[in-house]
C-alpha cells in the first residue's frame, strides 16, 4: 500500500517509493559526515542510511580523541515508509537548508559522548560520479555518489566536559552516496569478483579543504603501490571562479613508520588542464576507525542488516590505537593538517589498510 512520501511528487520508478529500481538487496542511499578539529584534538564522524529492500535505516556515531574512540551503533525498521525521518534511537540528523546546512545530534547516553552541531558548507558540492563494475554479468559497484565540505558550530560532551565548535577551528566533510555495493544488507564473498575486476586490494580516499579548493579523490591499488582505479576532483571556492576540474592523476609518495602506521603524504594532484597542486598532508593526533562504524561488519553485523524494530549498541575502545588495540583495524580515517602554495586547511586521508 502506498506509504505517506508516496503523495509527493518525487516518484523516479514504476512503483511505490517503498521500492527502488530493482530488488538487489545492497541497495542503499545513505550520508557519511566527518568533523576534524585543527588541532588534532577531536573528529566526529556520523553516518545514516537507508536500505529500501531490507525495510532497514541504520546509523552510527563514532567519538574520538587522542587516546579514545566511542562507538554508537543504532538500527531500526522502516515504518509506513519514514525513510525522511533521519531518527534511529540517540542518532539524529536534519536538513535545514538542502545543500547548504546539516544538523546532527547524538542525544546522551551510556557510553558518556553526545553533541549537537550544525555543518554549514563552504563550497559547492561536486557534481554526482557514477562507479560501475561488472565481472561475468554480476554487478560488483553501480553506486553515485558526491563529495562536500564546510565548518561547523555546536557543541560536543565528552565525559561531562563541553566542547565548543567553532567554524574557525573546526572543519568538515561529507560523502553523499547511493546506489548497489559490496558489503551491505547480506554477507557475500566477492573475493574473486573483486580480483576479476582488478579493483586492487588496498584503496586511498582523500577529502581535504583549504582556502581556495577542496580535493576529493578514490584510488585503489596493489599491495605493492600499482594503480588501479582512480576517480579525483577538484573544486574551487568561488573568489577562484567555483568551478570543479577533473583530476588526470595523483602521484603518490606516503610516509609509514613500523606496521605500516601512517604519517605523512605528499601528493602532486596533476588536473587535466595541465596545472598541477602539490599538496602536502601531515598525520594529526586522532584517527577514526571505521570498523566501530560497522564498516567491513562489526561482531557479525554490516550495513543494512535487519536487527529488529529497534537495536542500540556501542562501546569504548581505549586506547583506540590500532597497534594496541587490533579490533579497532580495518578502514583508518587519518585527520591531516594540509599545506599548498602556502594556503593550510584540514581534511580527511583514509587508508583501507595499516595503523
Amino acid at each position: 500500500m502506498p506509504a505517506r512520501l508516496d503523495d509527493a511528487l518525487i516518484h523516479q520508478n514504476y512503483g511505490t517509493l517503498e521500492h527502488v529500481v530493482d530488488n538487489d538487496p545492497r541497495w542503499f542511499d545513505r550520508f557519511y559526515f566527518n568533523v576534524q578539529a585543527v588541532d588534532g584534538s577531536l573528529s566526529i564522524a556520523q553516518g545514516l542510511g537507508v536500505y529500501p529492500n531490507q525495510q532497514v535505516m541504520d546509523g552510527f556515531s563514532l567519538v574520538c580523541t587522542p587516546t579514545f574512540q566511542v562507538n554508537v551503533r543504532a538500527s531500526r525498521e522502516l515504518v509506513d515508509g519514514n525513510r525522511d525521518e533521519m531518527d534511529i534511537g540517540p542518532i539524529h540528523a536534519e536538513i535545514l537548508e538542502p545543500m547548504k546546512r546539516w544538523r546532527f545530534r547524538l542525544d546522551e547516553n551510556e557510553h558518556g559522548v553526545s553533541y549537537d552541531f550544525i555543518y554549514i558548507a563552504n563550497f559547492k558540492a561536486m557534481e554526482p560520479l557514477r562507479l560501475v563494475s561488472t565481472v561475468e554479468g554480476n554487478r560488483i559497484w553501480d553506486w553515485t555518489h558526491f563529495g562536500h565540505v564546510g565548518r561547523v558550530e555546536g557543541w560536543a560532551k565528552i565525559d561531562g566536559k563541553k566542547i565548543e565548535l567553532t567554524q574557525d577551528s573546526h572543519f568538515a566533510i561529507r560523502d553523499r552516496s547511493w546506489g548497489v555495493r559490496p558489503g551491505i544488507g547480506v554477507i557475500s564473498d566477492t573475493t574473486a569478483w573483486m580480483k576479476q575486476a582488478n579493483w586492487g586490494e588496498r584503496y586511498n580516499w582523500v577529502c581535504v579543504q583549504l582556502e581556495s579548493f577542496y580535493l576529493w579523490y578514490f584510488q585503489t591499488h596493489e599491495v605493492d603501490g600499482t594503480a588501479r582505479f582512480f576517480e579525483g576532483l577538484v573544486r574551487w571556492n568561488d573568489n577562484a571562479g567555483g568551478g570543479q576540474e577533473k583530476v588526470a592523476n595523483v602521484v603518490r609518495k606516503i610516509d609509514f613508520d613500523a606496521d605500516e602506521h601512517f604519517q605523512n603524504a605528499t601528493i602532486e594532484v596533476h588536473l587535466e588542464s595541465g596545472r598541477v597542486l602539490n599538496v602536502n598532508m601531515h598525520r594529526l593526533n586522532t584517527s577514526i576507525h571505521l570498523r566501530g562504524g560497522n564498516y567491513g561488519g562489526f561482531n557479525g553485523i554490516i550495513h543494512g542488516m535487519k536487527q529488529g524494530p529497534l537495536k542500540i549498541t556501542g562501546e569504548r575502545w581505549e586506547p583506540s590505537d590500532t597497534r594496541l588495540t587490533p579490533i579497532t583495524a580495518g578502514i583508518q580515517e587519518h585527520i591531516v593538517e594540509v599545506t599548498c602554495d602556502g594556503q593550510r586547511g584540514c581534511g580527511i586521508f583514509e587508508l583501507s589498510f595499516g595503523t
